[in-house]
């Protein structure tokens, strides 16, 4: 199986590659039960260098780790959100009004896709990676905007945008979702058991939007369906499964402000990463 796909990866690489793969899905798994971020922060970075290795077409690299970050995260979110709301730290009621919008959100943001370039793609998660990196070093608790979310069009224009640019760069919703949620009076603990439910949300339908553009684009792998690599998928989200609970056990019982720096350290650098690799492509 792993001939197929990774067949121009060195013997030495192969075995790099999957180290990476297996022990990227842990820290994913882990990183969305703390944090309810999705873990699609680490494991895109992970896939891409990855694809790279294996000298899959530049064009399609991004796309192809993003996609598979989105169908790794179906697992993560429901596995969260479940044990999340075990402990009563899901607001259902709150996903009931955001869902539609977010649904459509990820509907646009999945159309969009397919018409990005690579390169157009890379430059965006580095974008957005900066901004969430920012979150994790600047972002004050007392930062307020209203006792309660606005259940009105204010309220699905936050629904929409995080569902769009969730699926754009394969996270599950958390990294955008948790600031707004913070903004309108939810305790932390509550806004990571809500975010791990956005981000089933976002990447349920988000699979299926890559799956559909990839076949739509004619993308032809080895072991891939569309957008979606199911040897990377097969590799990870095992892992993710067992980091999961672990992350919301630990997010329950531990302060997360030295963790929330180093993380925001390793998000920047991320983003830096692809900065980088952007420039790279387009000079």
């Amino acid at each position: 199986m792993f001939s197929t796909i990774f067949s121009n990866v060195a013997s030495g690489d192969l075995l790099l590659s999957i180290t990476l793969l297996v022990g990227s899905g842990i820290f994913a798994g882990f990183i969305a039960g703390l944090f309810g971020i999705g873990g699609g922060v680490v494991v895109v970075p992970a896939l891409y260098y990855i694809f790279t290795l294996a000298e899959i077409d530049e064009s399609i690299r991004m796309h192809l780790a993003v996609g598979t970050s989105l169908a790794n995260i179906v697992p993560i979110s429901i596995i969260s959100a479940i044990n999340h709301h075990r402990r009563g730290s899901v607001d259902l009621n709150f996903l009931k009004f955001i869902f539609l919008s977010v649904f459509v959100g990820v509907v646009f943001g999945s159309i969009a896709v397919s018409s990005l370039e690579g390169s157009s793609l890379i430059l965006i998660y580095s974008i957005i990676l900066f901004f969430v990196a920012l979150q994790f070093f600047f972002w004050k608790d007392e930062w307020n905007l209203a006792n309660k979310f606005p259940k009105n069009f204010i309220g699905h224009g936050y629904g929409s945008t995080i569902g769009f640019l969730s699926v754009i760069i394969g996270v599950g919703g958390g990294s955008l979702s948790i600031p707004v949620l913070k903004l309108y009076n939810f305790d932390i603990r509550r806004a990571i058991g809500t975010a791990a439910g956005i981000g089933s949300i976002v990447a349920i339908p988000g699979t299926i939007g890559f799956m559909i553009a990839g076949i739509q684009n004619d993308v032809s792998l080895p072991l891939t369906y569309g957008y979606v690599s199911l040897v990377g998928l097969i590799l990870i989200t095992p892992m993710t499964i067992i980091g999961a609970p672990l992350g919301v056990r630990f997010a329950h019982y531990i302060s997360r402000d030295k963790l929330s720096f180093i993380f925001g350290l390793f998000i920047l650098i991320m983003s830096i990463r692809f900065c980088l690799e952007w420039i790279s492509l387009t000079s």
